[in-house]
């Protein structure tokens, strides 16, 4: 997965012993094909290098003698004295395990398992306690053991099946209380017995050892604990007891993931972590059998160069620089396997040589004065970063973040190395792309064109380093009005508490630092401002992105408001989630996004990533959506009210339409429809998803569902059939973050029906423990089916939604002629029609039919008249006429108004 953010990641910053193997040449590019070969007076092969940069005259005449031993000598002194020229950063500054285990071909994938040390086993029965504080405080609630060196003996560490010695977790709190834990799970896996669960096993076994990432002898073990409940823990220690024949060293990493002792085996685990120590050809750069798919990807762009770079830079430590050179001579070496023409410059494709030349220039400047750069590992990888750059001018790719990413390089590479004859075309072209890009990867409307909240962040966050790299260097950026577009469509999509919504493949991230850079490079308040930085705050709350296809709304700006998100968007690393809701109200999202956990074929991840009932949308026979089909959103902003609405047929059995209404009080109702292609029998699964943390319960008899978070707000989910659907909490899972992942309830409403039908939900959200009592009653509206038109009695308030031709119909003690209406004793919010009467009486007619208006009657006697296309006017031929007997007072779209009466109405305002 692409990302230019930094990892906060646990290192154990121990120094590490590697002596690499002799540096090998660039194969595929010779000697003559680098500094060219000069015959007879002139060049029969051009150089790569630019000879009539005065420090380069040297090496020039070393070429055009022929003496490419002395030319690579030369070069390398004249790196060596160069002034520095900014090499920009790494993609990582820490990565896990990077400083102690990288240099012994030891790579762990990510962050969901995160290397805190090794501890001894034996000889003989021993037991040792270690500090896992970090773990635990980073949400972390497993643990994961392996052996640290490749060696013929097992280390037996006891497990709760054992009798004594159990494994144990000691938590002190913030209140000075101590709280010791037992393992809910715990079980190892062996490559030897791929298909065997060892979950009743008394002694977890761990053993590696042979050449290559694993061998039939490798195993692995796993602890779970159950942290549900516990908050404020300062300190953690984990206590294992184990035997082995001799000392054994094991590894010992947190662990993000939850699994199950019972079915955990070799074959259903996702392995993030592999070992080739002690094998002469170190890592051979390739997806060992089991791995997270990304593994391929992640390990080639050097994620790892950063901490080792950074760390030479700190200490002077040559290990750490022989380290990275070795590895990077290494990469070259076995990588090099395309044509002559690319060879390693161009592995795996564009986004690995981007993040990887990416690194390397930032180790580059780093290493070039080392002592342990010799002048034919400094020709290898010269040699590959010039290959690598005349890859990026030319290669294309349909995904935005990959093309920013390869051009970004491009661009550092064309200022960095202005020895490379084609930096002057790489420096153009970069630009050039860089500026125009924005314009391609985003919509007419500023909206992203890859449905997916953390590549957005990342790809905004990345167009701040290059604008701002790009002034450094004097290099004009003319997409600034673009690139302002899309950080409002970041800002309208954020949630208030300042984190993004976790849609496709993302988790759940802090999205201010980047709003923040946003609104200081461009110098734009409100971005400032939602950043978290001095600035002025959006004078809107609603956001509609037509061509993105999301609708927002939101009751403010601050984390104790109201937010819902509606989307129907696709593109690059988008989930089936068309028509989905994303919610959250007074300080947490309350109907969350589940998040995506990896890439891999993990049962888990392909639930959360590639199913539709993943998410808080409805499926159509158990299928997932095609988030590419035709679709849209709509939305009508009022003052008092959104209303937002959308259709989708990703679901090629019936066409889905969604209508969701915010309410003043601060809850939401939501009208589904379904529209069948066919008149035979289909399943219409409706979900409704929360967090680890909800604990929701499913009331029998109105099939609500409420959370009971341990503090703070929660929500009710209240449906409208409750005896016509099929309820039931389900078993899922939350992501919260890349390579964690966590088991979470959801809710389940199904209907098993012929023809048309729909769901109508109401979403109440609560500042402190859930409502319990809020009903939700079906009103008859005639004999017209609901869905043609739906009624609602909800508590004390009455909803109707049209999805017919508008026309006048009665239910309950209401008669309407247009779209929505939503009534209560103080207020009307009404979408189209003229007139709304109650017992027979009017409380609104309209002379014409209104777009969106809302009547909010206060105590006071003030009347609040908004909406859309209103005009203050007194004419009681022209004007509304709005029920309010003690009315003192009137404000049209907050702007205080003449009124007149007439009997128990007033008129005040005009529809034009």
């Amino acid at each position: 997965m692409y990302s230019f953010r930094r990892l906060a990641v646990a290192l154990a910053l121990v120094a590490a012993a590697l002596v690499p193997a002799s540096p090998a040449a660039a194969a595929a590019l010779s000697d003559a094909g680098f500094f060219g070969k000069w015959t007879a007076g002139a060049w029969e092969y051009g150089p790569r290098l630019d000879y009539s940069i005065p420090g380069l005259v040297p090496v020039g005449d070393a070429a055009k003698a022929g003496d490419y031993t002395l030319a690579k000598q030369r070069l390398l002194e004249y790196y060596r004295s160069r002034p520095a020229i900014e090499a920009g950063g790494f993609t990582h500054t820490t990565w896990p395990g990077a400083l102690e285990l990288t240099p012994s071909y030891i790579w762990t994938l990510g962050a969901g398992e995160v290397y805190v040390k090794t501890v001894a086993v034996g000889p003989g029965t021993t037991t040792v306690t270690a500090d896992v504080t970090s773990t635990i405080t980073s949400g972390k609630s497993g643990f994961f053991l392996m052996s640290r060196y490749k060696d013929a003996f097992i280390a037996s560490v006891n497990s709760g099946e054992n009798a004594t010695g159990k494994p144990m977790l000691r938590l002190t709190l913030a209140d000075g209380s101590v709280k010791t834990l037992y393992a809910t799970h715990d079980t190892y896996i062996a490559a030897g017995a791929p298909g065997t669960v060892y979950g009743a096993a008394s002694l977890l076994q761990v053993s590696d050892q042979g050449a290559g990432p694993f061998s039939s002898a490798t195993r692995k073990a796993y602890l779970q604990f159950d942290l549900s409940g516990v908050s404020g823990v300062t300190k953690a220690e984990l206590t294992l007891t184990g035997k082995a024949t001799t000392r054994k060293s094991v590894m010992l990493y947190g662990n993000g993931e939850i699994f199950n002792e019972t079915t955990r085996t070799w074959s259903n685990t996702v392995q993030n972590t592999y070992s080739w120590h002690g094998d002469p050809g170190g890592f051979d750069w390739k997806r060992p059998a089991g791995a997270d798919k990304e593994y391929l990807y992640q390990l080639p762009r050097f994620y790892f160069a950063g901490p080792l770079a950074l760390e030479y830079k700190k200490t002077g430590n040559e290990t750490y620089a022989r380290t990275l050179i070795g590895l990077m001579t290494d990469f070259i070496k076995d990588a090099d396997i395309l044509d002559a023409d690319q060879g390693a410059g161009s592995y795996l494709g564009n986004i690995h040589v981007a993040n990887r030349v990416h690194n390397w220039i930032a180790a580059y400047e780093i290493l070039r004065k080392s002592p342990s750069l010799t002048a034919e590992a400094n020709v290898a990888i010269l040699k590959t970063l010039n290959r690598a750059g005349v890859y990026l001018q030319t290669a294309v790719n349909g995904s935005p973040n990959q093309m920013q990413a390869q051009k970004s390089t491009l661009l550092h590479a064309g200022v960095y190395f202005p020895e490379f004859r084609a930096a002057s075309k790489w420096r153009p072209n970069a630009v050039d792309y860089l500026s125009t890009h924005l314009n391609d990867s985003t919509y007419p409307d500023g909206g992203y064109k890859e449905a997916t909240s953390g590549y957005l962040r990342a790809y905004a966050l990345q167009y701040v380093r290059i604008v701002e790299f790009m002034q450094r260097h004097g290099i004009a950026f003319t997409a600034t009005g673009k690139l302002r577009e899309l950080g409002h469509f970041i800002m309208d999509q954020t949630y208030p508490n300042g984190y993004g919504p976790a849609y496709g493949d993302s988790g759940y991230e802090d999205q201010r630092s980047t709003l923040r850079y946003l609104g200081e490079l461009l110098k734009d308040p409100e971005l400032a401002y939602v950043g978290g930085a001095s600035g002025t705050k959006p004078s809107h709350t609603s956001a509609l992105y037509p061509d993105t296809r999301v609708a927002v709304s939101r009751s403010g700006w601050t984390s104790a408001d109201t937010y819902l998100r509606l989307n129907a968007d696709r593109g690059n690393h988008s989930h089936p989630d068309e028509l989905a809701i994303t919610a959250y109200a007074y300080g947490r999202p309350l109907l969350a996004d589940m998040g995506a956990f990896s890439y891999s074929d993990d049962a888990r991840a392909v639930w959360l990533r590639k199913t539709t009932e993943a998410h808080n949308t409805i499926e159509v026979d158990d299928k997932a959506q095609d988030s590419m089909a035709a679709g849209a959103v709509s939305l009508i902003s009022n003052p008092a009210f959104h209303l937002l609405g959308g259709y989708t047929d990703g679901s090629a059995r019936a066409r889905h339409e969604r209508s969701v209404l915010s309410l003043p009080s601060g809850g939401w109702l939501v009208s589904d429809r379904l529209t069948p292609s066919d008149t035979v029998t289909h399943r219409y699964e409706q979900n409704w998803h929360f967090t680890s943390d909800a604990n929701p319960a499913l009331s029998s008899g109105t099939e609500a569902v409420t959370t009971a978070f341990g503090t703070g707000a929660n929500i009710s989910v209240v449906p409208a059939d409750a005896t016509k659907v099929a309820s039931s909490l389900r078993n899922g899972y939350y992501s919260p973050k890349t390579y964690s992942v966590e088991a979470a309830k959801y809710v389940s409403y199904v209907k098993s029906v012929a023809g048309q039908t729909t769901f109508d939900t109401l979403l109440l959200p609560s500042r402190g423990t859930a409502d319990t009592s809020v009903t939700v009653e079906r009103l008859a509206v005639g004999i017209t089916p609901s869905y043609q038109a739906t009624a609602l009695k909800v508590g004390d308030a009455v909803y109707y939604k049209s999805w017919a031709a508008k026309a006048s119909r009665a239910f309950g003690s209401y008669t309407f002629d247009g779209n929505i209406l939503y009534a209560d004793a103080g207020s009307v919010l009404m979408v189209g029609g003229t007139s709304v009467m109650r017992d027979g009486a009017a409380i609104v007619k309209s002379p014409t039919a209104v777009n969106d208006l809302a009547v909010r009657i206060g105590t006071d006697g003030t009347v609040r008249i908004d909406g859309t296309d209103l005009t203050a006017s007194v004419d009681t031929t022209k004007a509304i006429a709005i029920e309010a007997p003690a009315a003192t007072k009137v404000l049209l779209n907050g702007t205080p108004v003449p009124f007149e009466r007439a009997g128990t109405l007033i008129y005040a305002a005009t529809a034009s």
